[in-house]
């Protein structure tokens, strides 16, 4: 999982192209981290289904523990929020 001091292993502007589109989510973003889940999912079943690598599931781990930091960020920085952490 990256932040902005710790870029992560498969960080996307260490990655993309030099003139490649890229979106970013932040934690403070409340649907983020149920975004980043449906990704994993997504590339999950690309998977099972042949079409994409089994080495891909380190990018899946590691954007699966990036949904997981963004709840307990949210859960610090905005407590009242009416989307609460999953519990693991």
């Amino acid at each position: 999982m990256g932040t902005k001091d710790k870029p992560a292993p498969f960080d996307c502007y260490a990655n993309a192209l030099p003139d490649e589109p890229m979106f970013i989510l932040l934690a403070r973003d409340t649907s983020a981290p149920d975004l980043v889940d449906a990704w994993a999912s997504g590339r999950i079943y690309e998977i099972a289904t042949g079409k994409r690598p089994q080495s891909d599931m380190a990018m899946v781990e590691e954007a699966q523990d990036c949904a997981k930091a963004m709840r307990a960020w949210r859960a610090v920085h905005h407590p009242n929020d009416w989307r609460k952490p999953k519990s693991s």
